[in-house]
């Protein structure tokens, strides 16, 4: 065996790589076995990581380790977001049949908020959201989405910066945004009123995938009056649906890893 791969990196990673794909996590014998390490060595292991905030402890079997959510965020904040365009598909279409509108994803990296994918209804009139557009916190309902449930430090950062005006609707003083963002939060969806295109709004929920912060929106647009003014209600719910059902697929994806 070569000096890298018993270095204590390494043997951090192995310890990673072999709780990752199991969802209900393993317990320090399972790992002793697995690893071929004393139990001294892997108690020690476990601690370090447990203390980094990259793996946690499930008492519910036995004392089981699972990824973390530290770990699970730098999983989230990976650029490679092709794996999240291939599980979204399926419910992105039947958001977008649902509802008659554009259905997309936009996705926070810690710094900006962009969208990720999107798919438009079978109608003749199509809004199609750019893979990769800017979704400003304070004028799109997937930004407040996102921005509603992070830390208050990211809060902070964002809110730092100049807020840009894009219609007569936009809501420009950090004040009234942080307001805008406890009603999100306490309503569990965000709305755009015609704030980043003028005609336009859109609905969004947060994606929620336990432990990890949220990092993604689910959202649909299109012409104001179809969204916000007609079936509300029922969009809404749509959105809500096609949320709790992203949030299973991404929570799948991370425990398989």
């Amino acid at each position: 065996m070569s000096s890298t791969k018993e270095s204590p990196l390494e043997r951090y990673m192995s310890v990673l790589e072999t709780i990752a794909p199991f969802a209900e996590g393993l317990t320090a014998a399972e790992l002793e076995a697995a690893l071929d390490l004393p139990k001294t060595t892997v108690n020690r292991l476990l601690h370090a990581l447990l203390d980094g905030g990259m793996l946690t402890l499930d008492t519910s079997r036995g004392r089981s380790y699972r990824l973390g959510e530290r770990m699970l965020r730098l999983l989230h904040s990976s650029p490679d977001t092709g794996w999240v365009e291939k599980i979204s598909q399926r419910p992105l279409q039947t958001l977008a049949e649902r509802t008659g509108l554009s259905a997309f994803i936009s996705k926070f990296d810690g710094a900006n908020i962009k969208s990720i994918t999107c798919v438009a209804p079978d109608t003749p009139i199509k809004m199609y959201v750019v893979p990769g557009m800017s979704m400003p916190a304070n004028a799109t309902a997937t930004g407040k989405a996102i921005l509603a449930f992070q830390a208050n430090d990211a809060v902070d950062r964002v809110l730092a910066e100049r807020l840009d005006r894009f219609t007569g609707n936009t809501v420009v003083d950090a004040a009234d945004l942080r307001e805008e963002l406890e009603r999100t939060r306490l309503r569990g969806f965000a709305v755009d009123l015609a704030e980043h295109v003028a005609g336009l709004g859109s609905i969004a929920y947060p994606i929620f995938t336990p432990p990890a912060d949220v990092a993604y929106a689910v959202g649909i647009t299109g012409p104001y009056g179809q969204v916000i003014e007609q079936n509300f209600e029922s969009n809404c719910a749509a959105v809500a649906d096609a949320a709790s059902r992203l949030g299973k697929l991404l929570q799948l994806h991370q425990r398989a890893g």
